[in-house]
């Protein structure tokens, strides 16, 4: 997490820097603390959710179904949750990682993230409303292997590598 925060940082001073040649680096502060205020009680839930998770989920499930050892189960069963899991990134992402930290493995981990991303069910209305059932259905018979696959090549790489 370190390499992250100190490039976000530069990023940031070198953000600030460039508005306050324009001028605008107040406006661009108020907004940033704005949007702060607006996630930050999602965040923090989050989190908690995150950890609560975390300690909840016994240790035999996690080595039987979701571990490196389970293979191509943990990898359906982590597409399967990256589906369900209807939540923004700031939500998501925490949970995940616990799941990550409580044992699950590579390939399991990998396939419930692309799932999140290319089959989250919660967008399910919107995009059957804007762009069609038809489009829809393609869509997630085109998504579905993809997740299967990431998740199994990333179960090997992990087999054969870790």
């Amino acid at each position: 997490m370190l390499l992250p925060t100190l490039l976000f940082i530069l990023l940031g001073v070198l953000l600030l820097a460039f508005n306050a040649r324009r001028g605008k680096h107040m406006e661009g502060l108020k907004s940033g603390i704005r949007q702060l205020l607006l996630v930050l009680p999602v965040i923090l839930v989050a989190f908690i959710l995150a950890g609560m998770i975390e300690a909840v989920i016994p240790e035999e499930f996690v080595r039987q179904w979701l571990a490196r050892e389970a293979g191509m189960r943990g990898v359906a069963l982590g597409t399967l949750g990256g589906m369900l899991l209807a939540m923004g990134p700031y939500a998501s992402f925490p949970i995940i990682a616990s799941i990550y930290g409580a044992g699950a493995g590579l390939g399991t981990t990998i396939s419930l993230i692309t799932a999140w991303t290319l089959l989250g069910m919660s967008r399910l209305p919107y995009e059957m409303g804007f762009l069609g059932p038809r489009f829809t259905a393609i869509r997630m018979s085109l998504g579905l292997p993809f997740c299967l696959a990431a998740g199994a090549l990333a179960h090997t790489i992990e087999s054969l590598l870790f």
